[in-house]
C-alpha cells in the first residue's frame, strides 16, 4: 500500500472531522449554510474513506469482493452528490432539487452496475474495473462539477472581480483531481482534491462574508457620524470629539491648540412657518455650504436644527482674525441683498480660543463661544 496515499487521505478525513466539529462555532455563515457545510464536510470523509478502502482491497490479495463491491458503490454514488452540497454551501440555491433528482438516477445505474457491472465491476481477484459504460458516471460528476464551477463564479462576481480568480482556481482543485482521476484510475486524487476544495472554500467564504460584514459596518459608521442632510459631521461625531479633545485637555493642556466656531442659522423658523420645511431645509443646507467653505481646512459639525460647530486647528486656527473679519463681512453683505428671506444666507457666529491656563474642559471654550455668537446675534437682527 502507497503510505504517502494513506497519510494524505487520513489528513483529509481529520481535516473534515475538524471542520464539521468547528463549522457551527466562530462563523459568520448563516444556520443553513452552516449545515450544509456540515454536510460536505461528511460526506467528503466517507467518500474519502470508501476510495481509500477501494485502493486498499485493489491491492490486498483475498479481499471480500462483496464489501469491495458495496464500497466502490457508495464512493460512486456519493461523488456527484458531493459536488452539489459543496455548491449548495457557496450557494447556490437555483435548480439544486432537479440537480439532486439527476444524481438519483446515477444512484439507481449504479445500483443497476452492482448486479451487471456496466459501470464498475470487481472481478476474480478482487481487483476493481471499470465497465463499459463508465463514461455514464463521468457525465454525472461532469454535470454536477460544471454546476460547482457556476457556483463559484457567482460568488466571485457577487463579492467583486477581486475574489473571481481566487474562487475559480479553487473550483479548478476539484476539477483537476477529478479529472486526472478520469484519466488514469491509479491517480487517487479524486476525495482528496475534494477535501482541500471544501476547506479553502470554507475559508474563502468567510473571508469573503467577513469583508461584506465589514464594509456594512463602515458605511453604518460613515452614516452615524455624518448628518443626513448636510452631510457634515453629526452631533454623535461631535460629542465623541469632545471627549478626545477632554482627554487630550486633562493629559496635556499646554500641547493643545485648538478655537471653536459656534455658528446658529438666522431665520429659519420664519422660513418653515412661510415657506415650508423643505425650503428650510434647502435654506440650511446653503448656509451650511457657506460655512465649510470659510473653514475649509477645520471639521464642521451639525449639533442642532440650527447649529453648527467648527473646531479649528492648523490653518485656520492661524488664519482665525481674518476668518472672523471674512464672515462679519459676508452677513453684512446678506442683510443688505434684496432678496426673499430664504434665499439669503444668514448666521450669527461666535469665536472663542483654547486657553490652557484658564479652561479646564472644551466645555469653558463653547461657552464663550455661545456668549459671543447671541452678542453677534442680536447685532445682527438690529440691522
Amino acid at each position: 500500500m502507497d503510505y504517502n496515499y494513506t497519510v494524505t487521505i487520513l489528513i483529509c478525513i481529520i481535516s473534515m472531522i475538524i471542520l464539521t466539529i468547528d463549522v457551527g462555532k466562530n462563523t459568520i455563515l448563516n444556520k443553513k449554510d452552516i449545515k450544509w457545510f456540515r454536510a460536505t464536510f461528511i460526506l467528503a470523509a466517507i467518500g474519502a474513506c470508501c476510495e481509500y478502502f477501494g485502493v486498499f482491497f485493489d491491492k490486498m490479495e483475498n479481499s471480500s469482493v462483496r464489501l469491495h463491491w458495496l464500497i466502490t458503490f457508495i464512493e460512486f454514488s456519493l461523488s456527484p452528490f458531493l459536488a452539489l452540497c459543496l455548491a449548495r454551501s457557496a450557494g447556490m440555491q437555483r435548480k439544486l432539487k432537479p440537480m439532486f433528482a439527476l444524481m438519483g438516477i446515477n444512484v439507481i445505474l449504479e445500483i443497476v452496475s452492482l448486479f451487471t457491472g456496466i459501470i464498475f465491476y470487481i472481478d476474480l481477484n478482487g481487483t476493481y474495473q471499470r465497465g463499459d459504460y463508465y463514461w455514464i458516471y463521468l457525465l454525472f460528476c461532469g454535470i454536477s462539477f460544471a454546476y460547482i464551477l457556476i457556483a463559484f463564479i457567482q460568488i466571485g462576481i457577487r463579492s467583486k472581480i477581486r475574489n473571481l480568480v481566487n474562487i475559480i482556481l479553487i473550483a479548478c482543485i476539484t476539477i483537476i483531481g477529478q479529472v486526472a482521476n478520469a484519466i488514469d484510475g491509479n491517480i487517487n486524487s479524486g476525495y482528496s482534491s475534494i477535501c482541500v476544495t471544501a476547506t479553502l472554500l470554507y475559508i474563502c467564504l468567510q473571508n469573503i462574508f467577513r469583508h461584506i460584514m465589514l464594509e456594512k459596518i463602515n458605511i453604518e459608521k460613515h452614516i452615524s457620524s455624518h448628518d443626513a442632510l448636510t452631510k457634515v459631521m453629526s452631533r454623535l461625531s461631535y460629542d465623541e470629539k469632545i471627549k478626545e479633545i477632554d482627554r487630550e485637555i486633562s493629559e496635556a493642556p499646554s500641547g493643545i491648540k485648538f478655537a471653536v466656531c459656534e455658528c446658529d442659522l438666522n431665520n429659519l423658523k420664519v422660513i418653515n412657518d412661510s415657506f415650508g420645511h423643505d425650503t428650510g431645509d434647502t435654506y440650511i443646507i446653503n448656509c451650511c455650504k457657506v460655512i465649510c467653505n470659510f473653514f475649509k481646512h477645520s471639521p464642521v459639525y451639525r449639533i442642532g436644527g440650527d447649529e453648527f460647530v467648527a473646531i479649528l486647528k492648523t490653518d485656520d486656527y492661524d488664519n482665525l482674525e481674518e476668518i472672523k473679519i471674512s464672515l462679519l463681512d459676508f452677513n453684512l453683505a446678506e442683510i443688505k441683498k434684496s432678496l426673499p428671506l430664504a434665499e439669503k444666507k444668514s448666521f450669527a457666529a461666535g469665536f472663542a480660543i483654547f486657553n490652557p491656563q484658564h479652561d479646564k474642559s472644551f466645555a469653558d471654550v463653547i461657552k464663550r463661544a455661545d456668549i459671543e455668537m447671541y452678542e453677534n446675534k442680536k447685532m445682527l437682527k438690529s440691522l
